[in-house]
């Protein structure tokens, strides 16, 4: 069972955000999860098209939200949420902030990863890494490639067969898993379950690994084969579950598999942005988000973390 009760859409009527749409709604009736629609009105400076619109503020940002609540008003009446309970929900400000603020009352955000333009694609996908780090709750993002646009009728069924749960085996956040499977177990998926080791850091990684092994790379990369076997075991009725122990760089490893695998849906663990971490560096989710063709579902670890 997934579980959700509250499943959060946020949109800004991009061709991503469409695709996310239709992933919201099919999570919604799997999981019989009331549906929640939030647009975020940008009233910032920043967000004007042309900095000669500061001086015409209030006529500017009144059309902006005539046009913009009318999109919405069309969106709500699209063929995938037929049937759905779905409350709408608007608000004016800073996007990402708004999105996270919410996500306090909800159990999933489902959004898109790309904007309208090639600037606000750029925008929008600065506000998917924003919320991916700030949320309260798991973070489905999902680009304008996905495929649901074949789909062309209300359906429960989630196009997920091929699901890779990316794990750090020292730190990573427990509900990945619990979602990985639940998700393989709903959509009938095998589940590939992936380390990367770094072989420059193998003395990061306080695994018991007694005197010597700590530089021996293909002993730490059994030893950590071991440890993905104790931590998502075979269960006699789960998916079929793959382990692999892959050496190389995160990101980059990440995709490879991923598209040698044809992934379906990529799991992984996030943490809240640090200091000026979101301004300057850029993460192994925000590295992966930014190429991976497929859904990207962040979970975020537990707080005290």
């Amino acid at each position: 069972m997934l579980g959700f009760n509250r499943i959060l859409l946020a949109t800004d009527f991009s061709a991503a955000a469409t695709a996310a749409l239709q992933y919201a709604a099919m999570l919604a009736r799997r999981s019989h999860a009331t549906l929640q629609i939030l647009h975020v009105i940008d009233t910032r400076v920043a967000a004007f098209s042309h900095w000669t619109d500061v001086f015409r503020s209030t006529e500017v940002l009144a059309a902006q939200e005539t046009q913009e609540t009318a999109a919405l008003q069309k969106l709500l009446a699209h063929w995938a949420l037929t049937g759905l309970p779905v409350e709408r929900l608007v608000r004016h400000g800073h996007p990402a902030d708004n999105i996270i603020d919410v996500t306090a009352n909800v159990d999933l955000v489902v959004m898109g990863t790309q904007g309208t333009t090639t600037a606000a694609g750029r925008a929008a996908g600065k506000v998917a890494r924003q919320v991916a780090h700030g949320s309260l709750v798991p973070v489905l993002l999902v680009p304008a490639t996905y495929r649901g646009a074949e789909i062309t009728a209300p359906t429960p069924s989630l196009p997920i067969q091929r699901i890779l749960l990316t794990l750090h085996v020292v730190q990573y956040a427990p509900q990945a898993v619990t979602l990985s499977q639940a998700f393989a177990e709903a959509c009938n998926a095998t589940l590939s379950v992936l380390q990367v080791l770094e072989p420059d850091k193998l003395r990061s990684y306080p695994l018991d690994a007694g005197a010597g092994l700590s530089h021996n790379l293909l002993g730490m990369q059994a030893l950590m084969q071991q440890h993905l076997e104790d931590i998502v075991p075979d269960a006699p009725a789960g998916p079929a579950i793959e382990r692999l122990v892959v050496i190389g760089t995160p990101s980059e490893v990440i995709l490879r598999q991923s598209n040698e695998r044809r992934a379906d849906l990529v799991v992984m663990s996030v943490h809240a942005y640090g200091g000026l971490q979101k301004f300057f560096t850029s993460s192994t989710v925000d590295a992966v988000l930014e190429q991976t063709p497929c859904p990207l579902l962040a979970i975020p670890f537990p707080p005290a973390w």
